[in-house]
């Protein structure tokens, strides 16, 4: 008995944004790090024509806390 050849079905992937897109715009992410002070910045993946939002407005709760954030337009 011979099997049917089936052709698979052309199959397009929709992507939102970048793999290292963040928020519903999808203009990247900044990694902060609290540390025991203040936020810094540990890591920024914006997108072209954006920036890295303003560090959070809160005290971390301990020393190496990390947070994200979107990226926003550069403005």
């Amino acid at each position: 008995m011979q099997s049917a050849i089936v052709p698979k079905a052309n199959v397009k992937e929709v992507s939102e944004g970048p793999m290292h897109s963040s928020g519903p715009e999808g203009l990247g992410y900044t990694l902060w790090r609290f540390d025991g002070s203040k936020w810094q910045i540990k890591k920024n993946c914006p997108v072209d024509g954006a920036v890295a939002s303003p560090a959070p407005t809160f005290d971390g709760e301990f020393e190496g806390q990390l947070r994200a954030t979107a990226c926003v337009l550069a403005g």
